[in-house]
C-alpha cells in the first residue's frame, strides 16, 4: 500500500516538479530522494518485527533504565546510519486518565503547579475529552473523546512555554509535553519516571525525596511497589495513597527508528503495547 501511495504521490508531483525546476539535474535529485525514502521505509519496517521480538523476550516483571532496550542502538555503514531509540511510555502521566478518579486529577494538578502552569487547565482538559461540562465549551469546540496525541493540549489553550518549557528566574521548567502521554497503562513506572512525575504523585514526595528515589533505583531497581518504602521519606501512608497509580514495569514502549543516507532522513515511529502484543500508534516521516 505504501508503494502505491508513494508512486501516486510521485505521479501527481512530477509534472509540477518538471515544470518548475530549472534543470534536469534537479529533477533527478528529486527522483533519487523519493527512491531513497522508499528504500529506507522498507528497511525500517522490516526491522520492526525483530525489535518487537526483543521487547517480548525482556523480563516483563520489572523494567528499568538500565535494561538493554533503554540504550540507543546505532549502526553506521558506508550507505548511511541506522539509529533505534526505545522509550517506555509508562514513565509518564497519561492525560486520558485525568477524569478516571480524584487521585489522578490531583496528581495532574500537582504536576501543573510544579511546572508553574495554571492547574485550571485540568478543567479544560476534562471538558475537551468530554469527562465534565465546562464554560470552556462555549469558547472552543470539544472533542468529547480520549486524546489521540499529547499535542491536542494546544486545543485547550496551552502555549509554547507551557508545552516546551520555560525559565523563571534561575529555574528552568520542562515543558508538559516531555512528561505526559496518551498511550500507557495509566500506571506510572517508578523505576523510570522522571523527577517531576515522582514529585507529582504525592505532596510528601518533594525534590529531596524524589532525588532519593532516583538514586536508590539506579543501583537497586524496585522489584515490587512495596519496595518504595525502603527509600527514606516514603512512608506507608504515602505508599497507600499512590500504590494504585504506580508499578515497577512498563507495558507501552515508543520505538523511534531512523535511517540517514546523505541528506535524506526517514523515521518510523510507533507505540507498542507489549501486554496486548499490538501496535497502538504508527507514524512515518
Amino acid at each position: 500500500m505504501i508503494v502505491v501511495l508513494v508512486l501516486s504521490f510521485f505521479l501527481v508531483l512530477s509534472g509540477y516538479v518538471v515544470s518548475t525546476l530549472q534543470s534536469a539535474g534537479s529533477t533527478a535529485r528529486f527522483i533519487q530522494s523519493l527512491y531513497l525514502k522508499q528504500q529506507a521505509y522498507h528497511a525500517l519496517t522490516s526491522l520492526i518485527p525483530y525489535i518487537l521480538q526483543g521487547l517480548k523476550r525482556e523480563d516483563s516483571s520489572v523494567d528499568t533504565l538500565s535494561d538493554p532496550w533503554a540504550f540507543p542502538f546505532v549502526v553506521e555503514t558506508e550507505k548511511g546510519t541506522l539509529e533505534i531509540n526505545i522509550y517506555d511510555e509508562d514513565r509518564f502521566f497519561n492525560l486520558n486518565y485525568v477524569g478516571k478518579s480524584k487521585t489522578y486529577r490531583e496528581v495532574f494538578e500537582r504536576l501543573l503547579t510544579l511546572l508553574e502552569i495554571s492547574p485550571g487547565y485540568a478543567d479544560r482538559l476534562l471538558a475537551w475529552i468530554g469527562e465534565s461540562p465546562s464554560t470552556f465549551e462555549s469558547e472552543y469546540p470539544l472533542k468529547r473523546a480520549p486524546m489521540d496525541s499529547v499535542h491536542e493540549l494546544r486545543f485547550i489553550g496551552m502555549g509554547e512555554e507551557e508545552l516546551y518549557g520555560r525559565t523563571v528566574g534561575d529555574v528552568s521548567y520542562p515543558g508538559l509535553l516531555s512528561l505526559v502521554t496518551v498511550h500507557s497503562s495509566g500506571k506510572i513506572n517508578v523505576n523510570t519516571a522522571p523527577k517531576y512525575i515522582l514529585m507529582a504523585l504525592d505532596p510528601r514526595i518533594d525534590s529531596t525525596v524524589a532525588d532519593r528515589i532516583m538514586e536508590y533505583r539506579s543501583s537497586k531497581p524496585f522489584k515490587k511497589v512495596d519496595d518504595l518504602v525502603l527509600v527514606e521519606g516514603v512512608s506507608f501512608d504515602v505508599l497507600y495513597r499512590i500504590r494504585d497509580m504506580i508499578d515497577v514495569k512498563s507495558t507501552h514502549f515508543r520505538i523511534v527508528a531512523t535511517v540517514k543516507a546523505g541528506e535524506e532522513e526517514t523515521t518510523v515511529e510507533l507505540v507498542y503495547d507489549r501486554a496486548g502484543n499490538r501496535i497502538v500508534y504508527r507514524e512515518i516521516y
